[in-house]
Formats: C-alpha cells, structure tokens, sequence
C-alpha cells in the first residue's frame, strides 16, 4: 500500500528523466536528418496510423511530419499494419521527434493481438522542444518473446499519462543494432544469464556443507580481523566479495586475495581501502575461501560478514534503546502546533516519520544552488556528500519534538524512481542522483505503478553513495542531538516489487538476496552509531499468497521471502534483522475477524490483524531467532481499516477494528507496536478512509475526530475500560481475552 507520509514541503525542483534506452542529441538544425555514427542496416520504415489514436490530437504537417498533442491519460497512437515480414535483424526502433516534455514511460505493445501482456516499457523521451533529437531503443528481447514481425502486425506507441505534451515525430522505423548496440545486447544477456545462473546455484549453496569456514570477522575502528580454518591440502586464499559483486558468479577473485595454509589463521587487513575508483569500507563485504583448480577460483567455503556484534562501536551512541509499552504507534502532522496537540491527546508512544534520504540528496553543492537550495556536508570515505539543509533542519525540529515527549520513531527510507510514468510521482532533488539510486532494471508491467524502486547495487558509486546516504542519517539521528531514530525500515512491501520495490522481474532467489546485501549495508553502518538498532524488513498480509507471471512481474510469499532471509542469515552471519509488517485487514474492511484468507496456520494465505498469532509462534520460534536465542523485532509499522462511508455502522466498525488490533498486540509478547495509518483521510489513496481523523476539508467538522481517534486516545488510560469495552459486542465476544487464538502446525 502507498505511503503516504512523504513530507509536504518537499521542494518542487525539476522533473526529467533520462532515455532508458539511446538519444542522440547533437542533431542537425529543423528540417534536416541527424548524422548517424553508422550506417543504418536493415532497415524496415514504419508508417504511422492516424485512424488509430487515443487521448492524442494528431495532425500532419507539409513536411509530412506527424504532430502529435496528448489530451489525456492514455496517449497513444499505432504503425500501419506490416504488409511483409519484419526482416530478422530489424530491431531497433528509431525515430526522429521535437517533445515540448520529457515523456516518461515509454510503451510499446506488439500486436497482434493486441494485449497488456504482450507490452514492453522503454524508459523515457527527453524534452526537446526546439531541435530535432533521435529516440532508439532495442525491442530484440520483445519481438523474440511475442514472435512479432508477421504481415498484418503492428505496434502500439504509448506516450506516458501526461496531458498537453506536443510530440513531433518523423522518419519511424526499425533498423538493425548498431555495433555500440550490439556490444551492450551483449552485455545484458550476460547479465540475464547471470542472474538465471544464481537463481539456480543459490539454493544449492546454501544447502551445501563446506569443510573449510571462515569463523569471525571482526571490524574496528581501522581493521578487519578475520579469523577461520582450511582443512584442504595444499593453500586456498582469502578473497573478498563487495555487494556490486556476486561470489557464486565470480571464477577468478581479484580482491583481497590472501594465501591460506591448512590449519587455522588469522588475517588483519586495513579497513578502508581503493576499489574501483572508489574509496571503500570493508564493514559492507563478505569474505570467502577459494581454491584455483584449472585456472578457476572455487569456494570452499562459505561467505561470511562481519558479525554483528562484533561491528566497531567507537562512535556509539550511549542512549538506551526505546522502552516500556510501545503498543499504541501512529503518524503524526508535524506541520503546525494542532498536529502536536493531536500527538499529545492521543498519546502516542511510537511514530512514523518517512525520510526519503536519498531524494533530498545532492551530487554537488552547484546543483543545489541552481534551485536556492543549501546544503549540509557529510564525508563519508573522506569524500564530501550533501543533503539539503532545509529539509533536514526541520526534520530535526519534528524528531527532537518527539524526543522530548519520549516517543520511540522508526523511519522508512524507500528510493524514488527517477523515470516513473506516473507524471505526478514525487521527483528526486538531483535528477543525476536520481538515475544513479534508480535500480537499472526499473521497469513497471501492465496494471502496476513502480511508486518505489530497488536501489542499485551493480556499480561501485551507487553502492558508495547508498552508504553515504546511511551513514548521514545514522550519524545524525542517534545521539540526540538532532532527535533520535530508533528503528530503519528499508525499501518498501518488498513482496510486491513491481509496485513498491520495483527491480524488474527476477526470480525470488536472486532478489532476496539483492535486497539482503541492501539490508546489511544499512544494517552494518547504522549499528556503528546505535547499538540497538534493528532493520525492519517491510512486507503486505500476503504470508502464502503468491501470484507469479514468469518474465514479467511476482508477488511473492512473505514467508518464503523470511525463510530466505534465515537461511542466507545462518550462512553468511547472522545480523538483526526483522518484520515491518502491514497486517491490514483483507479488502481494507474493518471487520478483520471475519478475514476469510487469515487462519490460524502457519500456512494461512494472509496474515491481518485477525491472526497475529502467527507472526507471535513464528518470533518465538528459535529458528526464526537472531542466533537462535534472541527474538527479532516485529513492528507493525503500515496498518489500518477503511470507513467506505461516513456511516454510523461504517465509524463504529473502524473504532472496534482499532481497539482489535491493539488489545490483540497487548498479549502478543512477540510484536511490539501498531503503527495505524493513516492519522487523517485524504485524497490520494483512492476511495479508502484509513484516518483516525475526517479530511481537513470535511464538510462540517473539518479535521474532526472519528471514533476510532478516541479508541486510540482512551488506550492505555484510566478510560480504557470505558471507551474499547463498548466495542466487544460488535466484535462478537465479550472479553479482550477471547480474541486470542492458538496457531496450528
């Protein structure tokens, strides 16, 4: 579910974006044909089809050229029907176009038939609004997998959502790769057959039992000591794996590599060190034993971080850890003096504060001062980062406000897609960042809107600057003095990455593993500030519930995601990790206890605030433990229910449903707190009503309170008793005491 909580005075910079796919934008002046680097090859000319428009005005003009206006959400226009076979090397499509907007979200649907699912996403068309620029992009992999190129096909051109764009647009065709084309096709079936490689090894490494193992890693201040055993004859060496790389994929190690004879040893290794033009810590690596057999590298042991009690603690904060009843969580408006009088009367005792870090980020101060934005510096690796120096300033004044009223916060950091066809999505501040932080493989199916992408970890400077980012919020919100940040949720409802983690299709195995890596760079560098800090991993009610189409998008199984992330934990050292959970009532509807998909199984296909008694077993489980001894946080930090009217049964079954949830974490010893979203009713999440309070612009009684705001009020207070109690019989039970259920299997 969207997050809603991204603060209101965001500036509003620029938005671009960047061509996913070739622009050639020296091009020669209107009315003449730009200069190609090559010759083009098999070219196949593409006539467009003014009959078969939608939501764009078109017209040509005496230069033959199509003039194109969008007037709605679904511009699109379509190609003549081929009247021969599409030749088998023509697979480039190109054309030439002025664009008053950058467009994003390029489509392209090959017909026929004409389907969702026979479409592909190409990025973004930059603006041009005076010069004629070239768009290409490689459609090889789509017209392999929908077979496209017979006589009487076609294609369909979608031109993004925004309404108003001028598009001029001439010279349509498909050609063949150029040689620059052909060398990065190349590149990215290397990449696809890698990622199907790990796919495959990565289960089976993690089953396999190796006799040779590394044993501790310790990291100080300026060290890496690593301690282990090689049983094998002869000598391995140690090497080191940094997260832009993959150990089961690499055959000839290159980092680190370090002569180990048979026996026990130890190796102390600087901490910081150059790799890939980069300075870079070692905190973020694994390490692994691997013998040369016939020119190749091969494990022989598993990998192992840096254990995460072990991880320096010379910048430790001394604070204690949030304590007590933190049962009662919730968003707060931290824009005026009535949002914390709202704080104050409910009573809060955890909160959601969202701080989109890496979008309020700048690659240098210039670009900050081209917009009248100041900057806060950070180095990190001796390298200056820059952060926008309002934004945090007054996100400080709301953390120490919290901080004063002792009220635990956890923030969510997600990544903004920097080329999302959604023309009102929230923008990053740095375009160029924004592209860097953006997961290359961003890309967003039929019927889903990539709100939130993976952040990039295949290069040495995104991964630089994701820590960076890291270690800016860590540094400045755990000793108090700007507020405190108690807990980290990364990413978002990672279940559903092409909504709301957006990393392209990729098979589970390989994605839990991407997202762990992201996790442990959080994890590692934020534990160096605050000793207790726990990485929330966010995910939806879908615990069995899995909808998978190969190639193209997934949902996956919440518990299968947690059962990766034990085993990849038990394997490679295991780190404080736990849920963020959005336990949502099924379909939004307040009457949770009659949720038809929670059971209570562990195998039960959702898990809402019907049956958190199987997020309980399962915390309590030692195999789902730290270690196995200690339990792993679980917060529910993304909850609520929907009054769909402003009926009196509508309000009274969201305050009963709010008094559910919170008298069933009450004797819940496993989960900690209830985050309820949202605090108001609003506008941007569709027909729902999750807020304890009416739209500010309700008629009547503007920002008014719901009965479910006096629900949370009343919890935990002399009228507890009073104020929930009313709420049994529409429940059905007549004691708090009967809404606990024991879980089978």
């Amino acid at each position: 579910m969207k997050l809603f909580y991204i603060s209101v005075f965001y500036l509003l910079l620029f938005v671009g974006a960047v061509c996913a796919c070739s622009s050639d934008s020296d091009l020669a002046e209107e009315g003449e044909k730009p200069a190609a680097p090559e010759e083009e090859t098999s070219v196949n000319e593409l006539k467009l089809n003014a009959d078969k428009t939608n939501d764009v005005k078109v017209s040509v003009n005496n230069k033959g050229e199509f003039v194109l206006t969008t007037t709605g959400k679904d511009p699109y226009i379509c190609t003549m029907p081929l009247d021969k076979k599409n030749p088998e090397n023509s697979v480039v499509l190109t054309f030439e176009y002025k664009a008053s907007k950058t467009i994003n979200g390029f489509q392209v649907f090959f017909a026929n038939p004409l389907s969702g699912d026979r479409m592909e996403e190409y990025g973004a068309i930059e603006a041009s609004p005076s010069k004629w620029d070239t768009y290409s992009c490689n459609l090889y992999d789509a017209i392999e997998k929908y077979s496209w190129g017979r006589i009487q096909d076609y294609l369909r051109l979608d031109f993004g959502s925004t309404v108003g764009v001028q598009l001029y647009m001439r010279n349509v065709r498909l050609r063949g790769m150029n040689s620059e084309e052909k060398e990065a096709w190349e590149a990215e079936q290397e990449k696809k057959n890698g990622i199907e490689k790990l796919a495959k090894e990565l289960p089976e490494y993690l089953k396999r039992s190796f006799s040779s193992e590394i044993t501790r890693v310790e990291v100080t201040s300026n060290k890496v000591n690593i301690e282990g055993r090689y049983s094998g004859s002869g000598t391995c060496s140690l090497a080191e794996v940094t997260p832009y790389e993959h150990a089961l994929l690499l055959t000839n190690f290159k980092k680190c590599k370090t002569d180990i004879k048979a026996g026990t040893f130890t190796v102390s290794l600087d901490r910081v060190v150059e790799y890939d033009g980069y300075k870079y810590d070692r905190l973020l690596s694994k390490f692994v034993l691997v013998r040369t057999v016939n020119g190749k590298d091969e494990l022989v042991s598993c990998g192992r971080y840096v254990d995460a009690d072990l991880i320096d603690r010379s910048k430790a904060s001394s604070l204690p850890d949030c304590s007590g009843d933190l049962t009662k969580g919730g968003e707060a408006d931290r824009s005026s003096q009535a949002g914390w009088n709202d704080v104050d009367a409910l009573g809060l005792k955890a909160v959601l504060v969202g701080i989109p870090v890496t979008a309020v980020m700048w690659e240098t101060q210039a670009n900050a001062a081209k917009v009248g934005d100041q900057v806060i510096t950070h180095q990190y690796l001796g390298k200056n980062y820059y952060f926008s120096k309002s934004y945090f300033e007054e996100m400080d004044r709301g953390l120490l406000e919290f901080q004063k009223r002792n009220i635990a916060v956890f923030t969510v950091i997600c990544i903004r897609p920097e080329v999302s066809r959604d023309a009102n999505a929230y923008r990053n501040y740095d375009h160029g960042l924004g592209m860097l932080f953006q997961h290359p493989d961003f890309s967003e199916p039929a019927g889903t809107n990539g709100v939130y992408s993976m952040v990039n970890l295949d290069e040495a400077k995104s991964v630089n600057y994701w820590a960076a980012a890291l270690d800016f919020m860590a540094s400045r919100y755990s000793d108090g003095t700007h507020g405190r940040i108690h807990r980290y949720v990364l990413h978002n409802e990672i279940d559903d990455p092409a909504n709301w983690n957006n990393i392209g299709y990729k098979p589970l195995e390989y994605y839990v593993d991407y997202f762990t890596k992201s996790i442990r760079i959080g994890h590692n560098i934020i534990r160096q500030y605050n000793p207790h800090v726990q990485i929330l991993v966010p995910v939806t009610q879908s615990w069995t519930r899995e909808v998978i189409t190969p190639g193209i998008r997934a949902e996956y199984a919440v518990k299968k995601i947690f059962g990766l992330l034990n085993q990849l934990s038990a394997k490679e050292g295991d780190f404080y990790w736990g849920m963020g959970y959005h336990s949502y009532p099924q379909k939004f509807n307040s009457r949770t206890w009659e949720d038809p998909d929670a059971t209570f199984s562990m195998n039960t296909r959702m898990v809402t605030f019907k049956n958190l008694e199987v997020l309980d077993k399962w915390a309590k489980t030692p195999a789902n433990m730290y270690k196995g001894t200690k339990q792993r946080n679980i917060w529910l930090t993304e909850n609520g229910s929907s009054t769909s009217t402003y009926t009196e049964q509508s309000l009274k079954e969201q305050a009963a449903c709010a008094a559910y949830a919170l008298k069933k974490v009450e004797q819940l010893s496993g989960i900690q707190t209830v985050i309820w979203h949202a605090l108001t009713d609003n506008n941007v999440e569709g027909n729902l009503n999750l807020g304890l309070h009416y739209r500010k612009d309700h008629p009547g009684d503007p920002w008014g309170k719901k009965p479910s705001w006096y629900v949370y009020q009343a919890y935990g207070t002399a009228n507890e008793s009073k104020v929930l109690d009313q709420y049994l019989p529409v429940i059905g039970v007549s004691k708090w005491e009967d809404i606990i259920h024991s879980v089978s299997d």
